[in-house]
């Protein structure tokens, strides 16, 4: 990473940081939840007995990676976006290593600590995969991913591959949906009439079991959420206090999302160093720090028809619980 990307993420992040704290619905994007700290909360959140959506979509793959496999094609160039720890992707992995398939991967993820740690494990688990890590936000990674591809097939013209995208977690959730179209026809501009887009749905289910998953007994998701105040002290020389903040997290039936917050337990005042300004906040007052939609089938069907796919096939747990959903481009 280039001093120049030091700066730009840093000046972003102090810009949406200002612009949060004046804002009267304070709001941050959920991609600044994930730092080196955060990550590492992150995987632990996907430990957690509540947190069915890690094991759930990790058993569709494990069940379905053949026929995944068999459609997808024989030899492939996967590239991943918010890969995380690849610990879902290595099951596919490992499924192609055992076919002796060709394959590269293109993990892509915002933090570079957690990508070179993954980058590592996978190289020694898959010697014979060509791993090359790309750190960087979703639309330009995708854009890099697409350049190696390219340059791949050039230097490879006899032998065919298949893109493969992977996004898994149900990390589509977090988009608003307009923000979700604008990123699935960016994927879908990369894409041949052959290639695929796998894409995790967490499905519409029992309000209750969603609140749980949020708040866990351990209270891993309240240490992830209260690490964005952490980052902000770390980073921007903030004076927050966390234990001034209370980890808000319910499911919303009107708009099928959870919705989660850190909500002030005081009237108090934020001292942001690197902007040298102090901003108010209520007793009462959040700020919103992620969403998490939840999907059905037709709203799934919706989205890819229009993003330029068809639905090639949904990968469902027993419970229909979750949706590993294979796009086609049409």
């Amino acid at each position: 990473m280039t001093l120049q990307q030091n700066n730009t993420e840093f000046e972003e992040f102090a810009s949406d940081v200002a612009r949060c704290l004046a804002s009267k619905s304070k709001y941050l994007s959920p991609k600044y939840l994930y730092d080196k700290i955060g990550s590492q909360l992150f995987e632990q959140i996907c430990l957690q007995p509540e947190y069915y959506l890690t094991r759930t979509e990790a058993s569709i793959l494990n069940k379905h990676a053949p026929l995944i496999s068999k459609l997808a094609g024989s030899n492939m160039k996967i590239i991943e976006l918010g890969s995380g720890s690849s610990s879902k992707t290595a099951i596919l992995l490992s499924y192609l290593s055992s076919q002796k398939k060709k394959i590269y991967y293109f993990p892509i993820d915002i933090s570079s600590s957690i990508l070179i740690e993954s980058e590592r494990k996978l190289k020694s688990q898959f010697p014979n995969a060509s791993i090359i890590g790309i750190r960087s936000d979703y639309g330009t990674g995708i854009d890099r991913a697409a350049a190696e591809c390219m340059a791949i097939g050039n230097k490879n013209n006899n032998i065919s591959y298949t893109k493969l995208v992977l996004f898994l977690g149900s990390t589509i959730g977090n988009f608003e949906l307009i923000e979700a179209r604008s990123l699935l026809r960016s994927v879908r501009e990369k894409l041949h009439t052959n290639d695929f887009l796998l894409i995790g749905f967490d499905l519409q289910k029992d309000e209750s079991v969603l609140n749980a998953a949020y708040n866990d007994k351990a209270g891993m998701t309240a240490k992830f959420n209260l690490n964005l105040l952490a980052r902000i002290n770390r980073e921007l020389g903030g004076n927050l206090d966390p234990r001034k903040f209370e980890h808000c997290a319910f499911y919303s039936d009107e708009r099928h999302r959870i919705e989660m917050h850190l909500v002030s337990k005081t009237d108090q005042k934020l001292y942001i160093g690197a902007l040298g300004k102090t901003f108010a906040l209520r007793k009462g007052e959040n700020i919103h720090t992620e969403n998490s939609y939840k999907y059905n089938s037709s709203q799934i069907v919706a989205l890819a028809e229009d993003c330029g796919f068809t639905v090639k096939k949904n990968f469902t747990d027993e419970k229909r619980w979750f949706d590993l959903a294979l796009f086609s481009p049409s």
